[in-house]
């Protein structure tokens, strides 16, 4: 289990990478983290589209559901957890989410830069 901790201006949240390539999502509130799959995440459909541009035209629910299978097959065709870091830091960065931490279970939290 490995735990990536972002921060943007006052938000911060937790993306746990956990049982071989399973990604889920917390939003900090005080000491509280309460995780949720992608499934459970307010997705942009203006996000999406940028991302995907193919899916435009599309009815909402399908492009939203299809955008939750690309990012899950993307994410199990990365061989490494290193890889799959790699791609959420990179993409996050885009968003303006800073790294600040990684925590893998068992070592000690360490800063990213």
């Amino acid at each position: 289990m490995i735990d990536l901790l972002f921060r943007q201006t006052t938000e911060s949240i937790v993306i746990r990478i956990q049982n071989n390539k399973e990604i889920v999502f917390a939003k900090v509130q005080g000491e509280l983290l309460q995780f949720s799959s992608i499934e459970g995440l307010k997705l942009s459909l203006t996000g999406i589209l940028k991302q995907f541009p193919d899916l435009e035209g599309k009815p909402k629910e399908e492009i939203r559901k299809e955008a939750i299978k690309r990012f899950k097959d993307h994410i199990q065709s990365l061989k490494t957890e290193k890889e799959i870091i790699e791609y959420i830091v990179n993409d996050l960065k885009k968003y303006g989410f800073e790294p600040q931490m990684i925590h893998k279970k068992g070592f000690r939290p360490r800063r990213l830069q």
